[in-house]
């Protein structure tokens, strides 16, 4: 046999041997690779012609069954000199889960073997034997029922169970979130595939690592979203939502109806504009009366003669002004801002937090994601074991200002265990961190990746993930809530608007009254000063 030396895997390996003991010689004399694996461990179909007697062919699939190779076909001749074509099926029956039993295939010269019935797919049904799974004990007892991610793993073992006929052996680990660290997820889940003690693993691991050369893995059946959680949202109270409204484009509108309201009067002091406007409109002098006259029109006092002075023009500009801006602008805006809530800690991103005064950090196993973004990796607080738990009902308590990088599905879990309404359960950031996808995990050279391959995303495209998702734990960043009637509280605060509205017109009106009971009697000193000196 010629060693094959390039980079790509063999597909198809034929060895030609004349006793099992040079099976064991031709292994031996074969290098692994850089991953340490073998030829047996290459995923190849494998050819053996077995040229002398006794062909001990029971020892030959023990050696091939402890590399987990399957695809195999045995050549000999028999005791009448025909070529017999031999296999094994290691899943025989629940009596029998570790056969190594040569079993014929066929004859070469009748000619009825066809290639398909060579290298059938031996896991697709194991006869009950038994699956050993390794998975990891996510959730409290209690709430375990509820985590969509555990339903459907449990569903998807159930389901694999009945397509591959297995029973399933469940060995389960204490909690391991996708966040702990390196050495923790390494000697607690990934080791059970690695010495054996597993055929397959569900466990959560860092979402970074790698296949690692020796692993494998299947395609996603469920997504862990990883997100800055901060505490609850606090609803402010019904008064600032009038001030809610005004935001940029608004206030400078509404700044630029005070201005004209206000210049104008001011404008009119200047001496070439006073003579311009002498000029040219009847009686413009004449605007002592114009805020009264303005609050009539605000109240809803009808207009009985057609404006025929300047003062009339500059109340109904401003009446025209501030219709537009109130009635179309600002109380569009405001029913809107009543009906919604109008809470504080209300973040879109990781920065904006962070200029209110609010540090952030996580597990050490985050940090790795974020070693090339200088906000992070400068600022972020590496929180112990120990006191995550403790840092986490500080935060659902409004006892800390801080962002927790964690898992939506273990802060769902823990609110669920203590009791906490979900609008309690912590406000999470817009800018989620990543979404980490849940897979399957074997061994790179496992037998079973051929049935989890197929069985899997049949599962899937069926509508597993529609059927189960129906708790989805996710903490929602931004409520839109379709048109609904005002309620009782909501009538309220617009009854409120319009009662304060009411108020300030009428101090104003007050104000200008007292005014002008202060000024006249001045004026009417200086009116009779100067015609006394006209006289004299």
């Amino acid at each position: 046999m010629m060693e094959k030396r390039d980079n790509l895997r063999p597909q198809q390996v034929v060895l030609i041997i004349r006793t099992y003991y040079s099976l064991i010689k031709i292994l031996y004399h074969l290098k692994p690779d850089l991953k340490g694996k073998t030829l047996l461990e290459s995923e190849a179909q494998f050819l053996i012609i077995l040229l002398s007697y006794p062909h001990r062919l029971e020892k030959i699939n023990k050696l091939l069954w402890s590399y987990y190779a399957t695809d195999v076909v045995i050549l000999i001749r028999d005791k009448r000199q025909s070529v017999a074509l031999y296999t094994y099926f290691p899943y025989k029956n629940p009596m029998s889960c570790q056969n190594v039993e040569p079993t014929l295939i066929g004859f070469w010269d009748n000619g009825t073997i066809l290639s398909k019935d060579l290298y059938p797919n031996k896991m697709s049904n194991m006869h009950e034997c038994p699956l050993y799974i390794s998975t990891n004990k996510v959730f409290h007892p209690t709430t375990e029922q509820k985590i969509t991610g555990e339903i459907i793993k449990r569903e998807i073992i159930r389901l694999l169970r009945d397509a591959m006929n297995f029973t399933p052996i469940i060995s389960t680990r204490d909690y391991l979130s996708i966040d702990s660290d390196d050495a923790k997820i390494w000697s607690e889940t990934i080791n059970d595939i690695i010495t054996g003690s597993s055929n397959i693993s569900t466990c959560s691991i860092l979402p970074f690592m790698d296949r690692l050369g020796f692993l494998d893995y299947s395609v996603p059946y469920f997504r862990v979203t990883l997100a800055w959680l901060a505490p609850p949202l606090v609803p402010r109270d019904t008064w600032w939502r009038l001030l809610t409204p005004l935001n940029g484009y608004l206030w400078l509108v509404l700044l630029l109806v005070v201005f004209i309201v206000k210049s104008v009067p001011f404008i009119m002091e200047f001496s070439y504009v006073k003579k311009f406007v002498k000029k040219h409109f009847k009686d413009a002098d004449k605007l002592h009366g114009v805020t009264i006259r303005i609050w009539a029109v605000m109240m809803g006092q009808p207009i009985r003669v057609l404006p025929r002075r300047f003062r009339d023009f500059y109340v109904l500009g401003l009446w025209i002004w501030f219709t537009f801006v109130v009635r179309n602008a600002y109380q569009s805006v405001l029913i809107g801002a009543l009906k919604s809530d109008v809470t504080v800690g209300k973040f879109t991103n990781l920065k904006e937090a962070q200029d209110y005064g609010y540090k952030f950090g996580g597990r050490a196993g985050v940090l790795a994601h974020f070693e090339h973004d200088p906000l992070i990796r400068e600022g972020f607080q590496i929180i112990p074991e120990s006191e995550f738990e403790k840092v986490l009902q500080e935060i659902l308590g409004e006892r800390r200002k801080f962002l927790l990088a964690v898992s939506l599905d273990y802060v769902s879990a823990y609110c669920i265990s203590q009791g906490i309404d979900d609008n309690d359960c912590g406000y999470v950031l817009p800018d989620s961190i990543m979404t980490i996808p849940s897979m399957v995990w074997m061994p790179k050279n496992s037998p079973f990746k051929r049935s989890i391959s197929l069985w899997l995303p049949r599962l899937l495209e069926s509508g597993l993930l529609n059927k189960y998702d129906v708790n989805i734990p996710i903490i929602t960043a931004l409520k839109i809530s379709e048109p609904s009637p005002l309620t009782s509280t909501q009538i309220s605060s617009c009854l409120l608007c319009l009662v304060v509205g009411y108020f300030v017109s009428l101090l104003v009106l007050l104000l200008e009254i007292i005014k002008y009971k202060i000024l006249k009697p001045k004026a009417f000193k200086k009116f009779k000063q100067r015609t006394i000196i006209r006289n004299i």
